[in-house]
């Protein structure tokens, strides 16, 4: 099996290295110094929350730590480390900038930390990376937060290059009509901001459609477009690639098996394999490959998934072309 991966949904905030997370959480003073790091691992991991809603409040945990220009830098670094360790190719991180900063930093100044935990990882490890930059569902709808958003609009603009690519639209699915984010990738769009959005993982699949006719370049999750024949055929159809993340979408009231990715291969969707939070999916890219294969889909269908991958990816051509070698 080829060991050369790509993973375009990784979330910076769910993915950080437990132990570095516990010590920077020690220093920074966000748990109390008597807390073990058992304690703070399985904090991470808490059942009580009875929606899906409640459980995004888990991402406040790592949140809390990621709110100096150094936290950010080196949580990018150990990440991207492990990844290269883990003989991923190319990896896209998304981060909020809006979130990060509590504690004083501006949302550019948050995501040039990021970019410079990419720019020392990328001096020592042979793996190439991206940063895409959430705009994020807050609030009753997206007119609560909708200044935060074009401000990561435009810093998004004034960074783009060779480490931030694009832009992203995360967080609550099912906060207020969909479609009002529209403005936002209007004005990304013109901008010429190559954008995918999360839709159709725990909203109807209906937002499926509404992110294509928002002009998206990918689909996070979008694995809810087949409550519906005419979605599922628009997905097929448009070819717009799906970030389906395996392990991130499987409830504990059913199994891996039960998972509509064979449902949307079997249809010629062009799907490709991430992890979505390798630490709160609990997971990396080589144990989502592993479970589609205990599911019967074969060698040959995940390199198409890795394929389709770097054809999606937001990398310039130049990247690509290094990619499909080295694949």
């Amino acid at each position: 099996m080829n060991s050369a991966k790509v993973d375009l949904h990784l979330h910076l905030d769910g993915s950080l290295y437990m132990p570095w997370a516990y010590k920077k959480a020690l220093e920074r003073k966000v748990i109390s110094e008597d807390c073990t790091f058992e304690e703070y691992y399985w904090s991470y991991f808490s059942t009580e929350y009875k929606t899906r809603e409640e459980g995004f409040k888990r991402f406040e945990i790592p949140i809390s730590i990621l709110q100096h220009y150094e936290d950010l830098s080196d949580a990018t670094y150990t990440l991207i480390e492990l990844l290269a360790k883990q003989g991923l190719i190319y990896a896209e991180i998304r981060f909020a900038p809006s979130q990060h900063c509590k504690a004083g930093l501006t949302q550019k100044e948050a995501v040039e930390a990021v970019m410079d935990g990419v720019k020392r990882a990328k001096k020592v490890f042979d793996i190439e990376i991206g940063i895409i930059n959430c705009l994020m569902h807050k609030g009753e709808n997206a007119l609560f937060n909708m200044d935060d958003n074009m401000e990561t609009v435009m810093v998004t603009k004034e960074l783009l290059g060779d480490i931030v690519v694009g832009l992203d639209l995360a967080g609550y699915e099912n906060n207020g009509e969909f479609t009002l984010y529209e403005p936002l990738f209007k004005k990304a769009h013109e901008l010429n901001i190559p954008y995918t959005i999360h839709a159709g993982e725990m909203g109807e699949g209906k937002h499926v459609h509404d992110a294509i006719m928002m002009k998206a370049s990918r689909i996070g999750h979008g694995v809810n477009c087949v409550q519906d024949e005419k979605w599922l055929k628009e997905v097929v159809d448009t070819q717009i690639p799906l970030e389906v993340c395996l392990s991130s979408n499987v409830k504990k009231d059913h199994n891996y098996a039960a998972h509509p990715i064979r449902q949307l291969l079997a249809a010629n969707a062009k799907v490709t394999i991430n992890t979505d939070n390798l630490i709160f999916a609990q997971t990396n890219l080589q144990n989502e490959h592993n479970q589609l294969m205990a599911l019967g889909v074969s060698e040959e269908q995940l390199l198409q998934c890795t394929k389709n991958a770097i054809d999606a990816a937001f990398c310039s051509q130049e990247v690509k072309e290094k990619l499909y070698k080295k694949l």
